[in-house]
């Protein structure tokens, strides 16, 4: 016969758990976890009469869900927020446990196929893969606890989300199962020759259940014959196999052959564990005989041996130098021995992988200390699960380990600034033996600086700048900073003072805040007289039209004010997930360059984008940080607003204002009704006015390196909103710099930065003046089937074609024909002159953005008579030819770094 694994066996096992009925008493050494029931909540499993109850006082994250509303009782936790996941159980070092975890998906949500890790501590258990929301998967492991402390784990792999729906503990005696070489993962145990479909397992009072509540799946062959008695079997060994699997077994339908067992799916280099149970449950005639041998892959393993009557003689080897063959199979043959009459009998066969579980855990003092101050100080680090250094991985964030050899991993560094911790510092850091760093700055941490500190010998860098603490620092933390031994980083506190500064007076002290005064008084004088001098200047430049001087000024781009505004926006991801429905696919708008985008909808009626970065990005986590450190000092009325975000583990989310009206793209090119030249007359001067505040306002100066239609956002009254500026790079007071990491899009390019690299406030203007020509033409930049394709860009198309229509006065071979002549000659002549001097070759002879910024004053600065100084003519020293090699050249970059810009933060593929 074949058998496969266990977990194939075990489709539908869960539909049977969890029916309400009375509560029992549990069984000594068993929990039993209906993991996601609210806290409190018990079920009993009606066909063991085993408890179930919350899995809430094991975990503090994930998000418990019903299967479905009309399972009231069936419950799963999903971890959709977090990298790694863990259950953590205190038990007794030593001990010997069954560990079950089942997943059942149920149709909780739309995508019942995920592939997850499930790991035991920091090690990796198995993968778990499920395919089909009706089936489930159950995995099993026999482990002996290296620590008081058992953690079990879910981890993400992929994009797909991990859940549960049941975790079990069975503590089992010492004497059952050899675990010397490793941990045992259950791969097939079988109730050979049983008379009933049902698998067996433990059941309170009932007679020969298994009392350690070990599945046993019935097997039979149509090649072998079930015997069975009536008659008591003596089970008491260390394996205890249950009397009811004992009392049946197979034999060989023909009584000489062969009792062959095939395992297959396994792997050549698998190392496993096997156990076979044997009695003889017939009454045997005085001149019958059965005697057998057991050969593995054509070797002998077991010699030859008669089984006892009516009691049960296990044999369990390991078989680390017998492998599967090529083919990944194993074969068990039993075979009768020459002396023998009878044909060889089986009664119950257990098969285990062998997993050896190498990755050593951190130190369990270090351990306890970091979760003790992950529960006092309430640190809600959602990365901060399961053991703090191991897997490398999985490292919880602020916290650095050193790893030699085959040692223990242990903590050097602590890094907790900004965390908002209070009360006083815990002495229980000391059990960091190893610290090196710690860096406690930054909260309202409050007594004396504690003696303990001076004696942690690992200990070099103290930071507990910026907190309340008060009191002497102690003499021998002093003596060590003196010596050089230590640097210790104590500003910020004002209670705090050296044995030389205890008795400043009052006095001194009163002298000092009117120093202090007088000094805040001067700066605020000084900054007023600064901020009237821009005014006045920018009044006589005239940057801005009247109408709109005071909405646009008062704008800010501050880098101390927004850090403090977006501190107090960070959205925890439960409450992210929960307002886009856990991320569903009816929520998804669209995908961009660095992750997924989904609509969600506030507990307030506020419409938001929520941009989630694609993890394990390098690019994606530098432009979360740009965007953070960016987008939040900038508020434009044309600018897309970011309302905060949201950092777990090596996720990163950014919640954006949600525009409903979709992008200037879908305007142009995907709507059927073309878009009126009002509405475009409008969005380009509110696309001109948000890129003019960027370059112009933000300090420091910020380029914005992809403008284009796609993300230029519209809002339900057709004003722009410029988007995506967040993949800029901050100029500081450069005016050009040499970009290492390409970005933009093609048929958007300016000519120097698809050359060379080389990027400024002049490339983003080349970009809007390619954008005002899909405005006045309704062309796409580049073919829309292959951006890449070596075909003509709107650019060159255009260009012959402004310069006739300036001359003549007729551009209707230039506008898009779908307007049908309903536009206003004069604008367009304006908006042609603009876009036409943006799109020059060389970056000096394009206008500021400050200068297009009203295309109703744009004929004021670009007489007809200027029209030569942006070679309208159509002579250039850049030709056609060298522009389409320098897009070639951007093509090459562009494919080798993989970034491309989009716009995410509409409903276009809603």
């Amino acid at each position: 016969m074949r058998m496969m694994g266990f977990s194939m066996y075990l489709f539908v096992l869960l539909p049977q758990l969890f029916l309400r009925f009375g509560l029992a008493e549990n069984p000594s050494g068993f929990t039993s976890l209906t993991c996601g029931a609210p806290m409190g909540t018990s079920f009993l499993e009606k066909a063991t009469n085993i408890t179930y109850s919350s899995d809430a006082p094991y975990i503090d994250t994930g998000i418990g869900r019903s299967i479905k509303s009309e399972q009231q009782t069936w419950y799963l936790r999903s971890f959709p927020q977090s990298s790694r996941s863990c259950y953590t159980f205190n038990l007794t070092t030593g001990d010997k446990y069954l560990i079950r975890a089942i997943f059942f998906h149920g149709g909780y949500d739309t995508r019942p196929s995920t592939k997850f890790d499930l790991h035991l501590g920091p090690n990796k258990w198995a993968t778990v893969s499920t395919a089909e929301e009706t089936k489930s998967e159950t995995f099993e492991i026999i482990h002996i606890l290296a620590t008081s402390r058992l953690q079990v784990c879910l981890v993400k792999t992929e994009d797909s989300t991990p859940f549960i729906s049941a975790i079990e503990l069975r503590k089992l005696t010492s004497k059952a199962y050899a675990n010397e070489s490793g941990s045992l993962q259950t791969f097939l145990r079988a109730d050979i020759g049983s008379f009933s479909k049902q698998s067996l397992r433990y059941g309170s009072g009932v007679y020969g259940a298994d009392v350690f509540d070990r599945i046993w799946l019935p097997y039979n062959s149509e090649n072998w014959s079930q015997i069975r008695t009536d008659n008591s079997v003596d089970n008491d060994n260390g394996f205890k196999v249950p009397e009811n699997v004992m009392a049946t077994a197979s034999v060989p339908t023909d009584p000489d052959a062969h009792m062959n067992i095939s395992l297959t799916g396994l792997h050549q280099t698998s190392r496993f564990y096997v156990c076979l149970h044997f009695s003889e449950i017939q009454e045997l005639n005085p001149n019958d005989t059965r005697e057998l041998k057991v050969m593995y892959n054509g070797r002998l393993i077991i010699e030859p041996f008669k089984p006892i009557s009516f009691y049960t003689s296990s044999h369990s080897f390991f078989r680390d130098e017998l492998g599967p063959n090529a083919n990944g199979q194993c074969t068990f043959s039993l075979q009768k021995t020459a002396s023998s009459t009878l044909p060889p009998l089986l009664n119950a066969m257990e098969v285990y992988m062998v997993n050896s579980l190498s990755q050593n855990e951190t130190d369990t003092k270090e351990v306890d200390t970091m979760i003790n101050i992950k529960l006092s100080c309430s640190i809600n680090k959602v990365d901060w699960q399961g053991d703090p250094c191991v897997p490398r991985d999985y490292m919880w964030s602020g916290v650095n380990c050193s790893y030699i050899d085959s040692e223990q991993p242990k903590i050097i560094s602590l890094n907790l600034t900004t965390h908002g911790l209070t009360g006083e510092i815990k002495e229980s850091i000391s059990n960091l033996s190893s610290l090196q760093v710690l860096d406690f700055s930054n909260n309202s941490l409050i007594g004396p600086v504690p003696e303990f500190l001076a004696h942690m010998t690992s200990l070099k860098v103290i930071n507990l700048s910026s907190n309340l603490l008060y009191g002497s620092i102690p003499t021998s933390l002093l003596d060590k900073v003196q010596r050089g031994l230590v640097s210790l980083s104590i500003e910020g506190n004002p209670g705090i003072c050296s044995s030389a500064s205890c008795s400043t007076t009052n006095k001194k002290k009163t002298k000092k805040k009117t120093m202090v005064i007088a000094s805040v008084a001067a700066s605020i004088f000084l900054i007023l007289v600064i901020v009237l001098v821009i005014l006045k200047r920018r009044a006589k430049l005239g940057r801005y039209p009247s109408s709109d001087h005071d909405d646009n000024n008062l704008q800010q781009c501050n880098n101390q004010s927004s850090s403090s505004e977006m501190a107090n926006n960070m959205f925890t991801y439960e409450y992210l997930a929960q307002a886009t429905d856990n991320f569903s696919n009816v929520n998804f708008i669209g995908q961009g360059g660095f992750g997924y985008v989904h609509k969600g909808v506030l507990p307030d009626g506020t419409e938001v984008a929520i941009k989630q970065l694609k993890a394990g990005s390098g690019q994606g986590e530098r432009e979360f940080r740009a965007e953070i450190e960016i987008i939040s000092r900038v508020h434009h009325r044309h600018l897309v607003s970011l309302l905060g975000y949201c950092v777990i583990g090596t996720q990163r989310l950014l919640v954006y204002e949600f525009l409903p009206n979709k992008t200037l793209e879908f305007h142009l090119h995907e709507k059927r009704r073309p878009l009126d030249w009002s509405k475009r007359m409008k969005i380009a001067s509110g696309a001109a006015r948000g890129l003019a505040y960027l370059h112009e306002d933000c300090n420091p100066k910020t380029i914005h390196r992809d403008v284009k239609a796609a993300n230029v956002l519209i809002d339900d009254s057709y004003e722009a909103k410029l988007a995506d500026f967040g993949l800029a790079k901050c100029c500081l007071d450069n005016d050009t710099h040499v970009s290492t990491r390409i970005m933009g899009t093609c048929g958007y390019l300016a000519p120097e930065y698809a050359s060379s690299g080389i990027l400024s406030d002049k490339s983003d203007v080349f970009s809007f003046g390619v954008m005002l020509l899909e405005l006045i033409t309704g062309r796409r930049p580049v073919g829309k089937s292959h951006p890449f394709a070596d075909e003509e860009n709107i650019v060159d198309w255009a260009k012959p074609l402004m310069l006739q229509a300036l001359n003549t006065g007729n551009y209707h071979g230039l506008v898009d024909p779908r307007l049908e002549k309903d536009f206003d000659i004069s604008e367009i002549k304006r908006m042609v002159l603009c876009a036409d001097a943006c799109v020059q070759h060389s970056a000096k002879h394009r206008p500021k953005m400050s200068q297009s910024i009203s295309l109703d004053d744009l004929i004021q600065g670009v007489a007809l008579g200027d029209i030569t100084s942006y070679n309208l003519d159509g002579s250039s020293d850049y030709t056609s030819t060298e522009y389409k090699e320098d897009v070639k050249k951007f093509k090459r970059l562009v494919l080798e770094s993989q970034t491309f810009g989009s716009s995410d933060l509409t409903s276009d593929n809603a």
